[in-house]
């Protein structure tokens, strides 16, 4: 029994010594977690720049675009909202926020979202690789008082064929010009009084017309009257 006390002492202070003497962790380790640590801020750093000045060139890229296009700039406005991909790029979206009510910023929107595109990418020919999409929204007053919904059939129907416009008479004092056709109205229907006095100023300058030829025409040839407006003349022979 004593041998086996003693054994089982001095095996208990070997695995007790063997423990004090474990390999320390490397002392390199932790110099290497405070870089890997600096590097990552350094890359958040770097991102937060980037994304300011790509902020900076959207705002410049939206003002110039409506000042070119006659846009008031207060119809429009942007978020610029920070966005990932599903492969984990890290980007930005564009977010277009309509402010003011007018139907052609509806017709001519996607025309308007290309020119966008277009300015930015003249600005900065990269730009396809931070930017992760464009949207509209609609931030208008809860009082705004727009066109009711139409019948379901409109959607699928043909689109209405453009009336054309009929020409009018441009009027300008004794010598009058006639700017194309002239559109007589019937002066049976009641909103024939624009028509009428048209159709007698136009009665009139014929009438003063067929009078003008009788008065240079009587008493002369046919083939006098077809002569044309400058005096006769004979040729010469040059000494």
């Amino acid at each position: 029994m004593p041998q086996h006390g003693r054994f089982s002492a001095s095996s208990f202070l070997a695995r007790l010594f063997s423990r004090a003497r474990a390999p320390a962790p490397p002392a390199s380790s932790e110099p290497h977690s405070q870089l890997a640590s600096g590097h990552s801020k350094h890359s958040r750093g770097a991102q937060a720049s980037d994304n300011a000045s790509r902020r900076e060139l959207l705002r410049v890229v939206l003002r110039d675009t409506l000042n070119r296009h006659g846009i008031p700039v207060h119809w429009l406005g942007a978020d610029v909202l920070v966005a990932t991909s599903r492969t984990g790029e890290r980007g930005l979206h564009w977010r277009l926020v309509i402010r003011h009510w007018d139907p052609r910023l509806l017709t001519h929107g996607f025309a308007l979202q290309q020119s966008l595109i277009k300015r930015m990418t003249t600005y900065d020919p990269l730009a396809g690789n931070w930017l992760m999409g464009i949207s509209w929204q609609f931030a208008l007053p809860d009082d705004l008082i727009s066109p009711p919904m139409p019948h379901p059939g409109l959607w699928t129907a043909d689109p209405p064929t453009p009336r054309p416009t009929p020409l009018q008479a441009v009027s300008g004092g004794v010598a009058d010009v006639i700017a194309g056709p002239v559109r007589i109205a019937d002066h049976a229907s009641p909103a024939a009084g624009v028509g009428s006095d048209v159709r007698a100023d136009l009665d009139q300058l014929l009438a003063v017309r067929d009078s003008d030829f009788k008065r240079h025409g009587e008493g002369a040839p046919d083939h006098e009257a077809t002569q044309p407006m400058y005096l006769r003349t004979e040729p010469s022979r040059l000494e």
